[in-house]
């Protein structure tokens, strides 16, 4: 993720979040499985996806903290 997707991905509503985060774990799961059966051309690719996982899933937790807090 570039830095300016970052902050245009931070701030959408919490579904469009859960929305990207399926996308994105099809990707890694799908390119997991291509390399267990190849190996990859490209594995930073794997890696990439994994750490936009998580930055989808943290942003998702401060969310959902932000919304209980109110």
């Amino acid at each position: 993720m570039k830095a300016k997707e970052t902050i245009d991905l931070r701030q959408l509503p919490l579904e469009e979040l859960k929305a990207q985060l399926k996308d994105c774990e099809e990707k890694y799961y799908h390119l997991k499985f291509k390399n267990k059966i190849a190996p990859a051309k490209n594995r930073m690719e794997i890696r990439t996806l994994r750490r936009d996982r998580a930055r989808l899933l943290t942003w998702m937790r401060e969310k959902t903290l932000r919304m209980e807090s109110k």
